[in-house]
C-alpha cells in the first residue's frame, strides 16, 4: 500500500513543478495535509493512503471543529485532502476516492474590505515627500518609489506578488500597460492609469542610482535588490501613517478597492475578471457590492415603476 507521506510529497511536487503554484499556496496545502496525516496516525494508526475512508475524513473535519479551528481554515484543509485524492486516483496510486462522499463546509461569504474612491483619492493626492530621517537622496528615492507602488497597485489591481515580481521590461509606458505573472504562472496584460505612469516616470530616474548591476526588478530596495512583499506592506503602512490616513492599509486591500471601483463604475464583471486574473467569474462577483445610497440612486434612475425615477 502506498505510504501517505510519500503520496503527499508527490502531490506537493506536482503542485509546485507542474501546476506552478506559488510557494505560499503550496505551503498551505502542505500544512493541511500534515495535519490530516498526523490525525490519521495518532487517532487511527493509519499511515497508508489506501486505508483511508470517507469516515476518517469526516472525523478529521469534526475534530478540527471541536478544537475551535475557523471554518474557513477547516474548509481549506478539506480542499487539500480532496485535491490530494483526485491526484492519487489519476496517478492510479489508490483505487477509490473516499473524499467524493464528503461535502464541503458552508462558509458565509464575506464582502471584501475596500477603500472608497474618496479615501483613495485623498491618499493618492498626497505629496511624495516623506519627511523621514533618511538622507535627502534616500528620502527622495523611497518616497518616489512608494508613491509609484501605491499608484500601480490601485491603478492595475495587482497582487503584491505580481508587483514585486515585475521586471523593467514588462512595463510598457508607450502603451500604458504592464505584463504580470499571476497565479499558476499565467501571464496577463493589464492597463496602467496615467497617474500611475506619471509616478513611475518620476521614480525611474532615481531607481538607476540604487539598483544593483544586472537587477531587472522594476521596484528595488535601497540595498539595490528586488523589493520583497513584506517590505511593500511595511512601506505602504508607513506611507499611510505619514499622511495621517486613518485606515489600516495593506496591498491586497488596494486590489479589493480597484476591483470594487471598476465593477461599480463599469458594471462589466467579465472585463474586471480578466484584469484581475481570476480563474472563476464567481470570484470577481464578490466585488459587485454597493452601498445603499448607490443602490437607491440606481433604482431611482432605472426602475420604470418608481414614481421618483425616469419612469414617472
Amino acid at each position: 500500500m502506498p505510504a501517505l507521506a510519500e503520496c503527499c510529497e508527490r502531490f506537493l511536487a506536482y503542485l509546485e513543478n507542474e501546476r506552478r503554484l506559488s510557494p505560499r499556496t503550496v505551503d498551505t496545502y502542505r500544512s493541511g495535509l500534515k495535519c490530516f496525516a498526523d490525525f490519521l496516525k495518532e487517532r487511527h494508526g493509519i499511515a497508508d493512503a489506501e486505508s483511508i475512508t470517507n469516515r476518517h475524513i469526516r472525523l478529521f473535519v469534526a475534530e478540527q471543529n471541536t478544537l475551535g479551528k475557523k471554518p474557513s481554515s477547516i474548509d481549506t484543509w478539506l480542499s487539500s485532502v480532496k485535491s490530494l485524492f483526485r491526484f492519487l486516483v489519476i496517478k492510479k496510486l489508490v483505487t477509490d476516492n473516499p473524499a467524493l462522499a464528503v461535502g464541503g463546509l458552508k462558509i458565509p461569504k464575506r464582502v471584501p474590505s475596500f477603500f472608497r474612491e474618496d479615501q483613495m483619492n485623498f491618499l493618492l493626492d498626497q505629496p511624495a515627500d516623506e519627511g523621514t530621517a533618511l538622507t535627502p537622496e534616500d528620502d527622495a528615492f523611497v518616497s518616489a518609489r512608494d508613491k509609484a507602488m501605491l499608484e500601480l497597485l490601485y491603478s492595475s489591481g495587482l497582487r503584491v506578488s505580481e508587483l514585486t515580481g515585475l521586471d523593467l521590461d514588462r512595463y510598457y509606458p508607450d502603451d500604458l500597460t504592464v505584463r504580470v505573472l499571476g497565479k499558476g504562472g499565467k501571464e496577463r496584460i493589464v492597463p496602467v492609469g496615467e497617474a500611475a505612469a506619471c509616478a513611475i516616470a518620476e521614480y525611474l530616474p532615481l531607481r538607476s542610482g540604487y539598483a544593483s548591476s544586472g537587477e531587472n526588478a522594476l521596484f528595488v530596495s535601497r540595498q539595490g535588490g528586488r523589493i520583497t512583499r513584506r517590505n511593500v506592506a511595511m512601506r505602504l503602512k508607513n506611507y499611510a501613517s505619514t499622511h495621517s490616513f486613518g485606515e489600516k492599509i495593506h496591498p491586497h486591500k488596494l486590489r479589493h478597492s480597484f476591483a470594487t471601483a471598476m465593477v461599480s463604475n463599469s458594471h462589466d464583471v467579465r472585463a474586471v475578471q480578466e484584469m484581475l486574473g481570476h480563474g472563476k467569474l464567481s470570484t470577481t462577483q464578490h466585488y459587485t457590492h454597493m452601498d445603499m445610497n448607490t443602490l437607491v440612486q440606481v433604482y431611482r434612475s432605472a426602475h420604470p415603476r418608481d414614481s421618483m425615477g425616469v419612469g414617472s
